[in-house]
C-alpha cells in the first residue's frame, strides 16, 4: 500500500465516525454519486431501446434503405422499375447488406358492410423475409406466396381489423380505381401488430402479383428494391457508402433509380429520437455537475476536519500536491462506492423493465406499449469512466485550498 493510499484510509476512518459532520457530508457525497450514475445509465438504455425499437419497426415495414425511382417514395404505385439491376449482386457482396427484396405497392379500399377505408397493400413474393412481420404477429399465420397463381392471402393490422372488424378467416373486398375499377377477394390469414400508428393505419401485406396486375406492370416492375442491413450496422454510414456506389456503377441500360434511408422516409420519428438524445446529454451534464460538486462540499468539510492534520503533512515535508492526491483518494473512495450503488441499482431495474415489462406506455403516442431497454455494458463502462474522471477533475479545486494552509498556524491552533 502506497503511503497516499495509507493516509487516506486513516482520514477514512475518521470521516466515518458517526458522531462527524464528515460522515453525513460522505455519506451525502456517495449517495449523490450512486443517484447521478443510476439516473445517467438508466435514461442512456431507455433511450438506446427506443432507437433500437423503432429501427427494427421502420425497418421491418421498408427495408434500413431503399432503391427507388427518382422523386418517388417507396409507396409509388406510378412509376415502376425494372427489378433487374446489375448492381445488385455488387451491393448484396457488402458485408452489412444481408438482403435486397423487391415491393410492389398498390393503392386501393377495402370493405366491411358499408364502411370503407383507404389502404396500401404491400406486394411482396416468396422470397420475402418475413422475420420482422413474425415477430409481431397477433392472430393467424404468415401468408404463403410460393404457388404458381397469386395468392389471395393477405395480411392486415391490428388497428384495420379493429376498426373493420375483421378477423383472421375473414374476406375482404377490395377495390383498386386506377383507369378502370379493379375488384378482388381476399382473405385474411394472419393479423400482425407492430404498433407504429402511421403504417399500422393502412398497410396491407398482398402477393406482389396481384398489385402489379392492378397496377398494369410487368412482372419485372416494382415500386422499390428494399435493402435489409445487418442489424449492428450503422444506417448513415451504409447509406453514405452505398449511395456512391449506386451514382458510380448504374449501367447505361439500368432503369434510373437512386438510394433512399429509412431515416429519410420515418424523417419525424427519427427526430423525435434525435430530441431524446439532447435530453440525455442535458441529463448527462446536470447529474454529473450535481454529483461534482456535491463531492466538492463533501471532500471541502473533510478537509476543514483534517485541516491540522493537513498542516502536520506540510510540516513533515509534503507538498501541497501530494497532500492534495492523499485526499483524492479519500474523494476516490467515496466515488468507487457511489459508482458501485449506482451501477447496481440502474442494472437491477433496468433488466426489471426488460423481462417484465413493469412500465407501460401508449403506443399511439410512444409507438410501443412499453418502456424498451437495450443494456450496452461497455457503454455503461465508459460513462462510468467520464463519470470518475470528470468528478476528480472538478475536485481538483480544493486544491487551492490545501495550497493555502499554512502549517505553523493550523498547528498552533491545535
Amino acid at each position: 500500500m502506497s503511503v497516499y493510499k495509507f493516509i487516506a484510509s486513516g482520514i477514512r476512518n475518521k470521516s466515518d465516525g458517526g458522531e462527524r459532520i464528515s460522515s453525513m457530508s460522505t455519506r451525502i457525497g456517495l449517495v449523490s454519486v450512486a443517484v447521478s450514475i443510476f439516473v445517467i445509465i438508466v435514461a442512456l438504455c431507455v433511450v438506446r431501446g427506443f432507437r433500437s425499437e423503432i429501427r427494427f419497426k421502420t425497418s421491418g415495414y421498408m427495408g434500413d434503405l431503399a432503391l427507388v425511382a427518382p422523386g418517388q417514395s417507396p409507396l409509388n404505385d406510378q412509376y415502376p422499375f425494372k427489378d433487374s439491376i446489375s448492381i445488385l449482386d455488387g451491393m448484396l457482396s457488402k458485408a452489412y447488406v444481408k438482403n435486397i427484396q423487391r415491393v410492389a405497392y398498390a393503392s386501393g379500399l377495402v370493405r366491411e358492410g358499408d364502411e370503407l377505408l383507404g389502404s396500401y397493400f404491400k406486394g411482396v413474393d416468396s422470397l420475402y423475409d418475413f422475420s420482422f412481420f413474425r415477430s409481431c404477429l397477433d392472430a393467424g399465420e404468415l401468408p404463403d406466396y410460393s404457388g404458381d397463381r397469386p395468392s389471395s392471402e393477405i395480411m392486415v393490422s391490428r388497428r384495420i381489423a379493429d376498426k373493420m372488424g375483421y378477423e383472421v378467416g375473414s374476406t375482404v373486398p377490395a377495390f383498386f380505381i386506377k383507369d378502370k375499377v379493379n375488384f378482388r377477394n381476399f382473405k385474411i390469414c394472419g393479423i400482425y401488430d407492430a404498433q407504429l400508428e402511421e403504417i399500422d393505419n393502412a398497410m396491407i401485406v398482398a402477393d406482389i402479383r396481384h398489385c402489379q396486375t392492378v397496377n398494369g406492370w410487368e412482372k419485372d416492375e416494382v415500386s422499390a428494391m428494399e435493402v435489409v442491413l445487418d442489424k449492428r450496422a450503422n444506417i448513415d454510414l451504409c447509406y453514405s457508402e452505398l449511395e456512391e456506389y449506386v451514382f458510380s456503377n448504374l449501367a447505361d441500360d439500368d432503369p434510373s433509380v437512386f438510394l433512399l434511408s429509412v431515416k429519410r422516409i420515418f424523417s419525424n420519428l427519427f427526430d423525435w429520437l434525435n430530441l431524446l438524445d439532447y435530453n440525455v446529454v442535458t441529463i448527462l451534464i446536470l447529474m454529473m455537475a450535481v454529483a461534482g460538486f456535491n463531492m466538492i462540499s463533501t471532500l471541502l468539510i473533510i478537509l476543514f476536519e483534517n485541516i491540522s492534520s493537513i498542516g502536520l503533512l506540510k510540516a513533515l515535508g509534503m507538498t501541497s500536491a501530494s497532500v492534495s492526491r492523499v485526499f483524492r483518494n479519500v474523494a476516490l473512495n467515496i466515488v468507487g462506492k457511489g459508482l458501485l450503488w449506482g451501477n447496481i441499482a440502474a442494472l437491477a431495474v433496468c433488466l426489471l423493465q426488460k423481462w417484465l415489462h413493469i412500465v407501460k406506455l401508449d403506443p399511439v403516442s410512444y409507438f410501443v406499449s412499453y418502456v424498451p431497454i437495450e443494456i450496452d455494458i461497455w457503454l455503461i463502462l465508459l460513462i462510468d469512466a467520464i463519470s470518475v474522471a470528470v468528478i476528480m477533475l472538478i475536485l481538483k479545486l480544493t486544491s487551492t485550498f490545501i495550497a493555502k494552509v499554512d502549517p505553523a498556524k493550523t498547528l498552533r491552533m491545535e
